[in-house]
């Protein structure tokens, strides 16, 4: 597949749309509107400002900022020039900072000023992130690059700290491709991105794709749990017409409505054009919920950092909606379903695309990919294809569990024990046990008002009613909220880990004895 050149493209569309608006910033301050082609006129700053410090194609800058507009010009410009850009986020420990540092080998930290100091040998450049962009050069240059690379950390299943190699211009070629498939192109919609822009959904989801688009994007404070309270608000003022929507905000949207009577909620469909759903598994009866009480109608799609996505829902996928719905394969995507040995009719979803990463980045700058013979890649989710051909998500290979010699399905728990009305969310988490091998514990988060003494002897009856004996959890943990990520998928890692170690946080155990 023949590659858009990211450079030379957002060059051109910044000539093409030079007056209309690529970036707004909510500010404490009055609103800052950039249009295209002055974020252009700053991005050839910044790459002046980028060869006034030595930096040649190639080498790598670590970003630790915020959501701000130095941020995203920074990125922009990174890839012009052909750097390696490696965010990070200021909420890392000293050794994550350094095994990132041992990883990417930067030639330059740029830091927002007041972040903890992290001791390191590479040169930090810090910046006010207040808009004001007087320190880099007046010079403009035009040098801009072939190709360039964005550093994304993760742990992956294993733990151990890597790095995601992702090529600019096939991501550049994925939004293309991603625009094409919803006919957004020339639609002036404008995002709104409370993502991190140290996660790819920041970056990608909610930046490139919009400027892909010739529309435009709202930068602010990442997503927390007080910004639920002025979601809509936020919206109406900066006139929000595309939302880029995790479980847990959707979850939190219709708990605050419900806590607010009489209320005209479905208002919001007049000003939101289109929505997209993604991150992490959410129940249909959730998303109709939202639909029906906001008048938003959500797409969800399967993508994932290592290929972005995979499959999308569209308007004639809604009426044949199963549970883990996720729309159909793309056009450019084709998938493999290898069975799982001993699991009747679950299977694993390999896939090939063109807009597959490049591989793991080591600390000796090798770049590992792993695929079959046939250029497949192990997502290590588990799905079928159902009659109409759409992906169907049954959870994550690592979701299946072996106890006792019996596959368990932790999915299915989940799904199957969300019915209980009583609760307001699930987690079926593995552990290891001394006589089994492995088993789970199934952490819960009780409705408001619930007892969780009463709750657990509810869910023990039920699931004793509802479930074969070797499906039982060794025990049941009730949480008043799971440790997640800023983009709303639960870290089933660290409750597996405080569980073992016996220090659940905000959680009460009860064995189960079968």
């Amino acid at each position: 597949m023949e590659y858009v050149c990211f450079a030379r493209d957002l060059e051109k569309l910044c000539l093409e749309k030079a007056d209309d608006i690529m970036i707004v910033c909510d500010s404490n301050r009055d609103n800052l509107e950039w249009s295209y082609s002055k974020v252009m006129q700053l991005i050839r700053r910044f790459v002046s400002w980028f060869q006034t410090n030595g930096l040649r194609q190639g080498d790598t800058i670590v970003s630790i900022m915020p959501n701000a507009l130095e941020t995203i010009v920074c990125f922009l410009s990174a890839m012009m020039y052909g750097l390696n850009y490696a965010p990070i986020s200021e909420h890392v420990s000293q050794r994550e900072f350094e095994n990132w540092i041992n990883i990417v080998h930067p030639k330059i930290i740029m830091k927002k000023t007041g972040y903890a100091d992290y001791p390191a040998s590479v040169e930090m450049f810090e910046c006010d992130c207040d808009g004001d962009f007087s320190w880099l050069p007046k010079m403009e240059c035009d040098a801009y690059a072939d190709s360039a690379h964005i550093f994304l950390m993760t742990s992956g299943t294993t733990g151990v700290p890597k790095a995601l190699s992702i090529e600019i211009n096939k991501l550049w070629s994925s939004c293309k491709a991603f625009v094409n498939y919803y006919e957004l192109q020339n639609t002036q919609y404008r995002f709104w991105n409370y993502l991190p822009m140290t996660y790819l959904g920041g970056l990608y989801n909610l930046a490139l794709i919009p400027i892909c688009c010739g529309g435009s994007f709202l930068i602010s404070e990442p997503f927390t749990g007080k910004t639920l309270l002025s979601y809509w608000s936020t919206v109406v003022k900066h006139d929000i017409s595309a939302l880029w929507l995790v479980p847990s905000v959707v979850q939190g949207l219709i708990k605050i409505s419900n806590l607010v009577k009489n209320r005209q909620d479905t208002q919001y469909g007049e000003k939101v054009q289109i929505a997209f759903l993604g991150t992490a598994p959410i129940q249909n009866s959730m998303k109709e919920e939202f639909e029906e009480k906001f008048g938003v109608r959500l797409y969800e799609n399967f993508a994932l950092s290592e290929t972005v996505f995979l499959s999308a829902e569209k308007e004639q996928d809604i009426p044949v909606r199963k549970q883990g719905s996720k729309g159909h394969v793309l056009p450019d995507v084709s998938i493999k379903l290898v069975p799982v040995k001993g699991m009747e009719k679950t299977n694993i979803i390999w896939v090939k695309t063109p807009f597959l990463f490049e591989g793991y980045l080591d600390a000796e700058g090798n770049v590992e990919l792993d695929t079959d013979d046939e250029g497949y890649f192990n997502t290590k989710d588990l799905g079928y294809l159902d009659e109409q051909k759409v992906l169907i998500l049954e959870g994550r290979n690592r979701d299946i569990i072996k106890k006792g010699g019996m596959f368990v399905s932790l999915a299915e728990i989940e799904n199957t024990v969300r019915d209980l009305t009583i609760l307001e969310d699930v987690a079926a988490v593995p552990i290891k046990h001394d006589f089994y091998g492995e088993t789970y514990a199934l952490c819960v988060i009780p409705q408001t008002g619930e007892e969780s003494s009463n709750i657990k002897e509810q869910i023990k009856s039920w699931m004793l009613k509802n479930f074969v004996a070797y499906k039982m959890p060794e025990m049941i943990c009730v949480y008043s909220e799971f440790p997640k990520t800023d983009s709303g998928k639960v870290l089933k890692r660290v409750m597996t880990k405080e569980i073992e170690e016996g220090r659940c946080h905000g959680a009460e155990n009860i064995r189960i004895h079968q």
